[in-house]
């Protein structure tokens, strides 16, 4: 499974759901194909997007990727179509919100360097005074890390404020226009009945 951040609980609970969840850091043998899939080939400029993205987060991953992608594509397809959606999320952000898909970005890369060190703290003596330079270097970590969530979710509330904006607005529009409205879409289904029915051939006796 494509786990492009791990869980913890400092992740920030906002009301978009790009955030991608996983359990630790991107492995290539927790992605493995399940069977599940479709047949359909992937398009190219699709596959060249979910590289790109891939790199940026994690590229000893995308090289494991690209590989994969040469040497068995049908399993390639089948673990990024199961991953669609986060790999999806991603893609648009990169697209059409890069600033916000910074802050992703590097919140991601945060959380595996997270993984990284606590795995390396993982079965050791956590009072061994050789141990707390390891322990000082998480904490840091984990402080960027919240920092990094804080920012995020500011952005995003930020553009949640800017779509309720656009919709108050168009809510307005419609409600002082609401008769205008009416006879115009009449209008539209009248002459739509009224083309169809002209082009319909006289019928013979």
């Amino acid at each position: 499974m494509l786990n492009l951040q791990p869980t913890t609980d400092d992740h920030p609970k906002g009301s978009e759901r790009d955030h991608p969840r996983g359990g630790g850091k991107m492995r290539i043998d927790r992605m493995k194909p399940t069977g599940e899939g479709m047949s359909r080939a992937m398009p190219a400029n699709m596959v060249e997007h979910i590289m790109e993205v891939a790199s940026e987060i994690d590229p000893d991953l995308a090289s494991k990727l690209s590989l994969m992608c040469e040497k068995d594509p049908e399993a390639f397809d089948k673990i990024i179509r199961r991953q669609g959606r986060r790999l999806g999320s991603l893609i648009r952000l990169r697209e059409h919100d890069p600033e916000l898909f910074e802050v992703k970005v590097t919140e991601l890369k945060t959380d595996a360097e997270i993984y990284h060190v606590a795995e390396s703290l993982r079965g050791q003596d956590i009072e061994d005074p050789t141990i707390l330079a390891k322990i000082a270097e998480l904490k840091g970590l984990v402080r960027v890390k919240t920092a990094i969530s804080i920012r995020s979710q500011m952005l995003s509330i930020e553009r949640l404020e800017r779509h309720i904006d656009a919709l108050r607005t168009r809510l307005e529009d419609t409600s002082l226009r609401f008769d205008e409205i009416v006879v115009e879409r009449l209008d539209q289904l009248l002459n739509s009945v009224g083309n169809e029915k002209t082009k319909q051939p006289p019928q013979g006796d």
